[in-house]
């Protein structure tokens, strides 16, 4: 096992972490991400380094669909949509 200071002083970019990618395998189908963009994204998973799967993480929280009726109610009140 090497120690995080030798991967990073190598050049190396770090593998996204095991957790990272459940998470984001989980969370992408409840989005409203386009089904090809979702596609890539899981082709791409064994492959993303943990900048990028903190960027996708990111991106999915932005397009999350929110199932629970108070939390869906929070998003459309932030997006102004009750303002008159």
């Amino acid at each position: 096992m090497t120690d995080w200071i030798d991967e990073v002083l190598d050049g190396k970019p770090l593998e996204a972490e095991m957790w990272k990618l459940g998470y984001i395998e989980n969370l992408l189908h409840r989005t409203s991400i386009s089904i090809r963009e979702q596609e890539e994204i899981f082709k791409s998973l064994n492959d993303l380094t943990d900048i990028e799967a903190d960027e996708i993480l990111k991106k999915i929280k932005e397009h999350e669909i929110k199932t629970d009726p108070k939390d869906q109610y929070e998003q459309m009140r932030r997006n102004g949509m009750f303002e008159g």
